[in-house]
């Protein structure tokens, strides 16, 4: 008997119907989720393209208000969403990205741009916020078709590059060529302090007593000035007694205090941003302020960006000779004691080689001589490094010097005083070693510094000697590479036409003659954050 097959002809379609519509499912949600990852990954690429635009243009001089516009100007480029283009927050922040912003900005007119001095953002952060499609997630037409993605980045400013900050103060890491943390006196004509390759600090006053003295970043170079006035001249952070003197800022310029004009024909001037906190006296004629109109907001105090430094040491034969005594269990043989050095120690040869050890005192007598430094530190322990002759030569042929100029307790080496890091202060200071130069037409033509170490002429930081670096006589150059530092010591210049490059750190520079020149004309001199493993990495 044939039995009649069941029919189940169409069963199918509905099973294929309800497919579709999972399907259909996926791939809405595919879709959305693709266009969102790519709405994402391109907001992500905004954020870091804007976050480092703000840093560039704060490392080529630029103020807050034209790093924001920067910023904004790279996120409209590739930045739209459906509804609306992107909205860029941008957040400049202090030494940690992890704080609250010092200026939190959402428009080219926020306060915070101008008040907040852009030597203290050490970190750009962006964030971006965007809309993307939602193509079936909604299937309510009453309701949005689009949801919010929020990308962030920070950015590093940097303090090494050829350019800077072109603000006011480093605090600490910003590059500033020269660093001075007390005063700068102008006593002498037509004298210059000039930085052409970095920011110039002044952490007390500016005081002009004479006439055409300049105190400037190099035109064009984008670099800035902070004069911080912690502490005045009669109440007055800048004093003008002399006339045609000039501050002159090729950056952002802070005055934080007070000014006195009290002469003719004198400036101030700033092609950035410019802030004097307090008020201006004017009892001269001709005297001029640009731009006009200014701000008024504080200027950040800057610390000693090299306090953490460790004092140098010496390596030879395996055994490391370090400060303050440099001795290893009496070994005097890898680096001597020299005692007083005198050039000549016999006749006067054209030329002479020393080598690297502690001494007393390093004297030159002869003319026209060159003295070389072979590579390694040179202790100059109380005494003085003194050239009394006419068109001498320092010279290091191999480079890698560094002179550290400290105390002396009887015949040995010692501290100046208690210094501590953290704080960048001395509980204790003494007067120690020195250079001076006494002869004209002198060279200063050495490469420093040893051991890694880019800096040259390191002082005890409480060596507080105010002729730590003494310029005596005419027509004296420094014309070698490697920073100056020294916390408690001052430069002082008592001959013409004398001649420091930075960069530099020192407590005071004292100009007490004519056409002498402290920096440099042009250049990519900047000072860099320290580290751990030796004396900074300053660079020229």
């Amino acid at each position: 008997m044939r039995r009649r097959r069941s029919r189940q002809r169409g069963q199918v379609i509905p099973i294929v119907a309800l497919m579709l519509v999972v399907l259909a499912g996926f791939a809405a949600l595919t879709i959305d989720a693709g266009v969102s990852y790519d709405q994402s990954r391109n907001d992500q690429d905004v954020s870091d393209s804007a976050a480092l635009a703000a840093t560039y243009s704060l490392n080529n001089g630029a103020t807050l208000t034209a790093a924001y516009t920067a910023a904004q100007n790279v996120a409209s480029l590739d930045c739209t969403g459906p509804a609306a283009p992107c909205n860029v927050t941008v957040n400049f922040y202090g030494s940690s990205y992890t704080g609250t912003p010092l200026c939190t900005a959402t428009s080219s007119s926020a306060t915070c741009l101008g008040s907040t001095s852009a030597s203290s953002v050490d970190y750009v952060g962006t964030a971006v916020a965007t809309t993307a499609n939602d193509y079936f997630a909604h299937l309510d037409p009453a309701q949005t078709r689009t949801h919010t993605i929020q990308s962030q980045a920070v950015a590093e400013v940097s303090s090494t590059g050829s350019s800077g900050s072109g603000a006011s103060s480093p605090n600490p890491t910003a590059a500033c060529e020269i660093c001075i943390l007390g005063n700068v006196t102008f006593q002498g004509s037509s004298d210059t302090l000039q930085a052409g390759g970095g920011n110039i600090d002044v952490g007390g006053y500016v005081y002009f007593d004479n006439s055409s003295d300049v105190l400037k970043t190099a035109s064009g170079s984008g670099w800035g000035i902070a004069i911080d006035g912690t502490s005045t001249i009669g109440g007055y952070t800048v004093e003008y007694t002399g006339s045609s003197d000039t501050v002159s800022s090729a950056g952002t310029l802070g005055i934080d205090g007070k000014v006195f004009f009290d002469s003719s024909s004198d400036s101030i001037a700033a092609s950035g941003t410019l802030n004097i906190s307090g008020t201006v006296t004017n009892n001269g004629s001709s005297n001029t302020i640009s731009p006009a109109t200014y701000g008024t907001a504080t200027t950040t105090d800057f610390t000693d960006p090299l306090a953490t430094t460790p004092t140098p040491s010496y390596t030879a034969n395996g055994k490391t000779f370090a400060a303050p005594t440099y001795a290893v269990s009496g070994d005097t043989t890898d680096f001597p004691n020299n005692g007083n050095w005198s050039y000549p120690t016999s006749g006067c040869p054209s030329s002479d080689t020393i080598n690297p050890g502690i001494y007393d005192s390093i004297v030159i007598n002869c003319s026209s001589a060159t003295l070389n430094f072979n590579p390694g530190v040179y202790v100059i322990a109380g005494g003085a490094i003194t050239v009394n002759s006419s068109s001498d030569t320092l010279a290091s042929p191999s480079g890698g010097v560094t002179i550290y100029y400290t105390c002396a307790s009887g015949s040995a080496a010692a501290s100046c005083g208690t210094f501590t890091s953290s704080t960048a202060t001395c509980s204790s200071t003494k007067s120690g070693a020195q250079i001076t130069i006494n002869g004209s037409s002198a060279d200063i033509n050495l490469s420093g510094g040893y051991n890694g170490s880019n800096i040259l002429m390191f002082y005890d930081p409480c060596n507080s000697n105010q002729d730590a670096y003494y310029g005596q006589n005419s027509s004296i150059t420094y014309t070698g590479s490697g920073t100056f530092y020294a916390h408690s010591g001052g430069i002082w210049f008592d001959g013409s036409s004398t001649g420091v490059p930075g960069p530099l750190v020192a407590d005071n520079v004292m100009f007490d003659n004519s056409s002498c020149t402290l920096g440099t004309a042009s250049g990519s001199i900047n000072l860099g954050t320290t580290t751990a493993a030796g004396p900074g990495n300053l660079v020229k």
